[in-house]
């Protein structure tokens, strides 16, 4: 008989912890309280990072489990509009992932976007995908790079396209999809918010 598969269980105050960041997750970044995320980049109009990786095929065979074969994540901030309820213009980070999967064969990478907050102990930042589309904790690395982790919520609901009405596609934690490993990219690779 199969030994069953454990199944990791985030204690319970950091998985309340996740919910209370997860739902707050809509609400703007007050001037002065960005906590990590300007780390990341500075809370100016247009500011934003990329960073990416292509797996090599040495890296996928040594990982025969792993289905992402090459991922992005963008990082901007933005100011809105003034409007009656914020005079100066809302503040948001918004983030992006794009990922292609070993298998999957589409012209164009699956993407899911959202928005980041800082985590309560500082460390790190939450980025969420809106309707409950899971998220990925992400913490900067050394070295112009950034460690993203798909296995502290275990999903991400990608798309290949951003339409209300596509199916999305699950992108789990898997046996070698808990963690990646980003470099940073050129600023001409990383194209402002608007043109994502």
């Amino acid at each position: 008989m199969a030994t069953p598969r454990r199944v990791p269980v985030l204690p319970f105050v950091v998985l309340s912890s996740l919910l209370a960041i997860a739902g707050a997750r809509a609400q703007a970044i007050e001037p002065g309280r960005e906590g990590e995320l300007a780390n990341f980049i500075p809370p100016a109009a247009g500011a934003r990072a990329c960073f990416g990786r292509v797996y090599d095929a040495a890296h996928l065979k040594a990982h025969p489990q792993q289905r992402v074969t090459e991922m992005q994540f963008r990082l901007a901030y933005y100011i809105h509009d003034p409007d009656e309820f914020s005079p100066k213009g809302q503040r948001n980070y918004y983030f992006e992932v794009l990922a292609r999967l070993r298998g999957h064969k589409q012209p164009k990478p699956l993407t899911a976007m959202g928005e980041c907050r800082p985590t309560e102990d500082g460390k790190a930042i939450f980025c969420g995908v809106d309707c409950d589309g899971g998220g990925v904790m992400v913490k900067r690395s050394g070295d112009g790079k950034i460690m993203v982790d798909l296995e502290a919520l275990g999903r991400l609901r990608m798309t290949v396209d951003c339409g209300e009405d596509e199916d999305g596609i699950e992108v789990t934690s898997g046996a070698d999809d808990k963690r990646f490993l980003l470099s940073k990219l050129p600023d001409a690779e990383c194209p402002a918010y608007d043109d994502w």
